[in-house]
């Protein structure tokens, strides 16, 4: 089994361009940025709908990585209709091939754009979540770049608390994932229901990092010259649905799954608002599931910016008013 301090997870669906480049972004620039800080590094796919003659083309295109163990592309055995069943076959897959501490999952339409204070902001983050002993950082990505760490929940805003463009857990997170009933039947909110195991295995070492602008993720941004908005494949064709919100499916290429499959409500309802609450769809929080954190009950206000704190004296602060319910 190959021993690793970081492991790139990916579940892929029938991008092939996209997989493509993001890949040549991941072993091209991410992981020797992430080398450069002393972290040994493996790109992980969970590979579906894609044939054999793309899959020749990636093991020749990477030889060396897959040689040397910094790529890893497992192909699904058999077809998926649940997310869930998904991440829950890749994260199995992946714990029978790698030893990790940080996991980092991204989403395929994602495009790595690295310059010097994008690579120092990455290693920031990833030293203060494995010297501290963190076990979730949510990311929010975005072009900005004056780094934060801050609280893992705004319990002032109670539309999707733990839903970030990208997750970085521990290994323990990912093996209450796996432990977790009925994970696999989910239909929706899987990364929304991994930072919640997170969060309910200790409030304290959950953190959110703004400002890293390590990668754009198309469904949501764009870049000059390169255009975002909805994204052919993926999972918005695996629950059944594509498009815009329309009147007949008000909640857009989820509609369907939301409706009739298996929520975040339904395998975690002593944290999430049911779906006759109006802040269902965005994952809300019940209002007796949020908690202080030991920072708010010190009293601390203040976020952490590497360029006022250290990160070791940073004080961690979260907002102390609960989601209504």
């Amino acid at each position: 089994m190959l021993k690793r301090e970081i492991v790139v997870m990916i579940c892929s669906r029938g991008r092939e361009a996209m997989l493509a480049r993001l890949l040549d972004d991941l072993l091209d620039g991410f992981l020797p940025a992430l080398a450069e800080g002393g972290w040994t590094a493996s790109v992980f796919v969970y590979a579906q709908l894609y044939g054999e003659d793309y899959l020749d083309f990636l093991a020749v295109r990477h030889a060396e990585a897959f040689a040397d163990g910094r790529l890893l592309v497992v192909p699904s055995e058999r077809p998926h209709t649940r997310i869930g069943d998904v991440v829950h076959t890749a994260i199995t897959a992946m714990h029978e091939r790698l030893s990790y501490r940080l996991a980092m999952l991204i989403d395929d339409d994602s495009l790595y754009t690295p310059d010097t204070l994008v690579e120092d902001n990455l290693r920031r983050a990833v030293a203060a979540f494995v010297d501290g002993g963190q076990h979730c950082f949510s990311i929010k990505l975005g072009q900005e770049r004056d780094f934060v760490i801050g609280p893992f929940l705004d319990t002032e805003n109670p539309i999707a608390p733990f839903k970030e463009k990208m997750i970085w857990v521990s290994r323990a997170v990912l093996d209450d994932v796996l432990a977790l009933p009925h994970f696999s039947d989910l239909s929706i909110a899987e990364d929304t229901v991994i930072t919640a195991l997170a969060w309910l295995r200790d409030p304290d070492a959950c953190r959110s990092v703004h400002g890293i602008a390590s990668f754009v993720h198309f469904g949501v941004e764009t870049l000059p010259g390169l255009q975002g908005g909805e994204v052919a494949g993926g999972y918005a064709d695996l629950v059944g649905f594509a498009g815009p919100p329309t009147a007949a499916a008000p909640h857009g290429k989820y509609d369907q799954a939301l409706r009739s499959g298996v929520t975040h409500w339904h395998v975690m309802p002593d944290v999430f608002v049911g779906a006759d609450h109006p802040h269902f769809i965005y994952a809300g929080l019940r209002a007796d599931a949020a908690r202080p954190t030991s920072a708010v009950q010190n009293g601390s206000s203040q976020c952490c910016q590497t360029n006022q704190n250290s990160l070791g004296s940073c004080p961690y602060p979260s907002t102390a008013q609960a989601t209504p319910s």
